[in-house]
């Protein structure tokens, strides 16, 4: 006999107390062995997923009342194995998937034991009891707990969701439909002040991102080689400490050892376990080949033990170093105490690099592999090509149905790696097994008490990137480095998600950047906005350079308007163009930028005008006058190689005062400099003296 269940397949059955919680067509092999059963007081979701940077959310049904957990462990059951009728998906439009991943699930139960909580304070006990007034009631509620509108819409949509997947459900819990889902949810939502969203973020400050990536990129380029050796001898010397006691040339050798530094009262080899000296038996028991019981013995008969954390001394590596820092040696060995530490650092350093430098995502770059960047093969010419990067996306991964796929897809359009971003995977690559993570969390991730999935957490990296600001900045007291101090952030800790946000701002705002970082701005703005890579592909960080490029011309029109306002002069072949468009500079006033409207804006040459402070100069950018396009760059100007004469140009009153500074700089340079470079750099003063004057003679004003 046929079933309803068969003739309808969204329609779900009754689970067992010993039903799996992820059916086994959902569970991933990752994370298989977590799978619980339907009775268990704790539900993981992690077998839900397969993104190896993601958190392993749960539900606690201990956090539901009691009055409501059976009703909502059967809907919260329904959700994880169902999916609703693309009916239904239709007839509402927008972005409701059918399904939902492990994050959004967890999500969407919590907002359920609020509603159920809410619903046992007004001394109700079944969902039944909760009909579309009762609903209405809630979602006037939730005004006061939040002005998020985003955050808001998603409450609403969970509840939506409950009432829907009620009718899919073999034991129905009669819960009402809301009033939001027929009449709109306007009514149930704050006013739409602000906006989620990466564009959003706050960039990272110069004087905190600039030290951060100078630190970073030493940490790869100049030290890893010292400390990776320093990890394998740390290693060697562990194993070596568990050797069978050698009898008494063991003692002998521990007595030799000892005597000198018990005759001088000298500092004894310690290292710190729980924030305290202790004596560093397996340092000592693998530098004399001792065994490690051989030194407890011989230390304790002396009274080291105690002695040693009122004298602790160094336990020195013994490698050769040969990182430098400005030619200077970064240390003069490598202490056993600090290589945990140093090797973590490693770690960080080459996840900001990675992060800052590709534009990815943070999960895409916790979900790359060993061999995701090989070595590029020369062409039939002979030609060597960029190094590229394959790797998954997650946050944009859906299947034919629209539902996200958790392990993420790999992307159509590979990202292009510089050097620094290559010398980073290199270094993690000789720290992982070949094809694990990059970024695998057993791999480095030391005295942990159990074993664990996936890549390091993001979480995590946010207090590891905080403990190497710190770190860096110790360093650069010792070295006397003033100006490498990763000053803090003025919107707060560094974080993961600001660096993708930061590298956009850079490279729109900052053409020639901070001196150590402006080659590598160059080439990146080449590497993702030049025709032959940005033609195949206009996702991702595209987007947002684009957002941040109009951004930053809104400020340079919006400035340049107040200034003409107030009586100020502009010159150079562009500077009548530039005074019209100065003049519409409300279009940008207020207005919210997207990547839509960035497209737009700078597809329209009339529009842009574009800062170089480095140049003292405004570009109004016009393609077929430009002479700055060596690359192959079409859409915007290279503002990195801007060529004097070039028909673009406009300068202002402040430029030319900016102009005379400059000079007057190189003059008094020029009187304390050897012939011929006083002469050269006289010749350059007297140069930007005369486009002063120039300015002065040809400017115009409203």
């Amino acid at each position: 006999m046929t079933t309803a269940f068969e003739l309808d397949p969204y329609l779900l059955p009754l689970p067992t107390p010993t039903t799996p919680v992820v059916p086994a067509h959902m569970v991933t092999a990752m994370h298989a062995h977590l799978n619980a059963q339907y009775a268990a007081p704790v539900w993981p979701l992690a077998p839900m997923t397969e993104n190896p940077s993601a958190g392993k959310r749960t539900i606690h049904w201990g956090s539901c009342p009691a009055v409501f957990q059976d009703e909502l462990r059967l809907a919260a059951w329904n959700l994880i194995n169902g999916q609703l009728r693309p009916t239904f998906l239709k007839d509402r439009g927008g972005p409701m998937r059918s399904r939902l991943g492990a994050h959004a699930t967890g999500d969407v139960v919590r907002h359920w034991m609020h509603l159920a909580s809410w619903l046992e304070g007004r001394g109700l006990s079944r969902f039944a009891e909760c009909g579309t007034a009762v609903l209405h009631a809630y979602g006037l509620h939730l005004l006061d707990t939040t002005n998020n509108r985003s955050v808001h819409h998603k409450v609403l949509s969970s509840l939506t969701r409950l009432w829907a997947f009620d009718q899919l459900s073999a034991r129905p819990n009669d819960v009402g439909r809301p009033p939001w889902d027929e009449r709109g949810a306007d009514d149930y939502l704050p006013p739409a002040t602000t906006r989620g969203g990466e564009n959003t973020t706050d960039p990272l400050a110069e004087e905190t991102m600039g030290p951060l990536l100078i630190w970073a990129i030493r940490m790869v380029d100049d030290f890893a080689d010292d400390i990776l050796a320093a990890w394998s001898e740390a290693r060697r010397l562990d194993d070596a400490s568990r050797r069978p006691s050698p009898g008494p040339r063991g003692y002998a050798a521990l007595e030799a050892y000892f005597a000198p530094l018990i005759a001088s009262n000298a500092p004894l080899p310690t290292t710190t376990n729980r924030g305290q000296p202790r004596l560093a038996r397996v340092y000592i028991a693998a530098t004399t080949g001792a065994s490690i019981g051989q030194v407890d013995r011989v230390s304790r008969r002396h009274g080291l033990l105690d002695a040693a954390p009122t004298r602790p001394g160094p336990c020195p590596l013994d490698i050769p170093v040969s990182g430098r820092i400005h030619g200077t040696p970064w240390r003069t060995a490598i202490n056993l105490d600090e290589i945990h530490a140093l090797r973590r650092h490693l770690v960080t350093a080459a996840f900001v690099i990675c992060a800052y430098l590709t534009g990815m995502r943070p999960g895409e770059v916790l979900g790359l592999r060993s061999g995701c960047c090989p070595d590029p093969e020369p062409d039939s010419k002979g030609t060597i090509g960029r190094h590229l990067i394959r790797s998954n996306e997650y946050k944009t991964a859906t299947d034919e149905h629209g539902n996200h796929v958790s392990g993420g897809e790999e992307r159509e359009v590979p990202w292009v790696a510089i050097t620094p971003v290559v010398n980073a995977i290199r270094v993690l690559e000789r720290m992982v097994p070949d094809g694990t993570l990059l970024f695998d969390h057993n791999a480095h991730v030391q005295h942990q008490s159990r074993a664990d999935t996936g890549s390091l957490k993001t979480s995590g990296l946010v207090e590891r990137i905080e403990h190497f600001v710190t770190w860096a900045n110790i360093e650069a007291l010792r070295h006397e480095l003033p100006g490498e101090f990763i000053a803090p952030d003025p919107a707060g800790a560094i974080g993961t998600r600001r660096f993708r946000r930061s590298l956009a701002w850079h490279i729109a705002r900052r053409p020639g950047g901070l001196v150590a970082l402006a080659i590598q701005y160059g080439h990146l703005r080449t590497t993702f906005v030049s025709e032959g890579y940005a033609s195949r592909s206009r996702d991702g960080i595209h987007d947002l350079i684009d957002v941040e490029t109009v951004r930053a011309v809104s400020d340079t029109v919006a400035e340049l308007h107040d200034d003409l306002e107030a009586g100020g002069g502009v010159s150079g072949p562009s500077a009548r163009r530039a005074i019209r468009t100065a003049a519409r500079a409300q279009r940008f006033s207020g207005a919210a930028i997207t990547a839509t409207t960035a497209r737009r804006l700078l597809a329209n040459e009339n529009a842009m005008i574009y800062d170089n402070p480095q140049a003292l100069l405004l570009c109004h950018y016009k393609r077929e006058q430009a002479l700055c396009h060596r690359d192959g760059v079409k859409d915007t100007p290279s503002l990195d190689r801007c060529v004097p004469g070039c028909g673009n140009i406009v300068r202002t009153d402040d430029h030319a005062s900016q102009l005379r500074e400059r000079a007057s700089l190189l003059e008094l340079q020029a009187s304390h400099a050897p012939q011929p470079i006083g002469e050269r750099l006289q010749a350059k003063a007297s140069q930007l003296h005369t486009l002063a004057a120039d300015h002065d003679r040809t400017r115009i004003t409203l």
